[in-house]
């Protein structure tokens, strides 16, 4: 005969003990406290802001300053950046003795080259080490990388003698020399920088491409490349910046070519030539750096987003 196993009977549960808290209500003058110490930070961060803002405008408000003054005034008036009479002929001095127009175009072309061939060949770079896994891709990384190593003024010379043995030197060939030279200087940070903005990009996109029948080079022409603009505009922004304020290899390769010099070297070779004019060298460096003021100020928030939106995966 079985037996059927009796169980025991379970515990009764015990009742669970609540405590509730009551949380004290701040007083008015704690209230107050903390505002005050909030709006003390505040004023604290705001006011060191403003002096970095100062710091970094005074230089440029001084020099707008000198290019108003007349020779005399320059070094009697010490730091400040108030003028009594404004010097506007200084201007027209410096336009007229170092050939501005012609300065400013030989500039422009120049940028503007540079500015094309590095978005086209970093861009195309980055692209490759991204989405390729070809023998030796890590090496041509770190090759990459190890460049950052090496000064730029240590290559003025081989690069020099390279250009030299092509033949570029003398007249425009020159022009070519220096778009050559700054395009490839500015290769490896941006190469390194669209690959953290290429990486961002989903492989499903490329996938689906290559299903419809998107070719290797389509896909990058149609897809990556447009889904990029914010890194572009920072390369175009640092690119810009770079070729149109540069100076020593534009002096190495122009110097000897007035026609075809730009306004950094033109200025220079205008201050070579008589007793150095302070206050008509400030005005042409106004007018040389205005255009850069003006280009980063409509782009500096895509340069910003560009910075940014390659740091995080995903």
């Amino acid at each position: 005969m079985a037996t059927t196993p009796v169980q025991a009977p379970r515990p009764r549960s015990q009742s669970t003990v609540r405590t509730s808290y009551v949380v004290p209500t701040p007083s008015a003058a704690a209230v107050a406290r903390l505002r005050a110490l909030r709006l003390g930070w505040g004023g604290v961060r705001y006011g060191l802001l403003a002096l970095y803002m100062a710091l970094c405008l005074y230089p440029f408000l001084w020099m707008v300053a000198t290019s108003l003054r007349s020779s005399r005034s320059v070094f009697s008036s010490g730091l400040s950046l108030w003028v009594d009479a404004p010097q506007w002929q200084n201007y027209q001095d410096i336009w007229d003795a170092a050939n501005i127009p012609r300065a400013a175009t030989n500039t422009v072309i120049i940028t503007a080259v540079c500015m094309a061939a590095t978005i086209l060949t970093t861009s195309m770079s980055a692209y490759a080490l991204t989405r390729s896994d070809f023998p030796g891709r890590k090496f041509v990384m770190v090759a990459l990388l190890t460049t950052f190593l090496v000064p730029g003024e240590m290559l003025i010379i081989p690069t020099f003698y390279v250009n030299r043995s092509l033949n570029l030197i003398g007249d425009w060939k020159s022009v070519v020399a220096v778009i050559l030279v700054m395009t490839a200087g500015a290769q490896v940070f941006n190469i390194y920088l669209l690959i953290s903005h290429f990486q961002t990009l989903p492989a499903e996109l490329f996938d689906a491409a290559a299903v419809d029948g998107e070719s290797y080079f389509g896909a990058y022409r149609r897809i990556a490349f447009p889904l990029i603009r914010p890194a572009l505009a920072t390369i175009s922004l640092l690119t810009f910046m770079g070729v149109w304020n540069a100076y020593l290899v534009p002096l190495v390769y122009l110097s000897q070519v007035p026609d075809y010099q730009t306004l950094t070297i033109a200025l220079i070779q205008y201050s070579k030539q008589f007793q150095t004019l302070y206050h008509v060298m400030a005005a042409g460096a106004v007018v040389t750096l205005v255009p850069v003021v003006l280009v980063f100020v409509f782009l500096q928030r895509y340069f910003i987003r560009g910075l940014t939106e390659g740091a995080t995966k995903g």
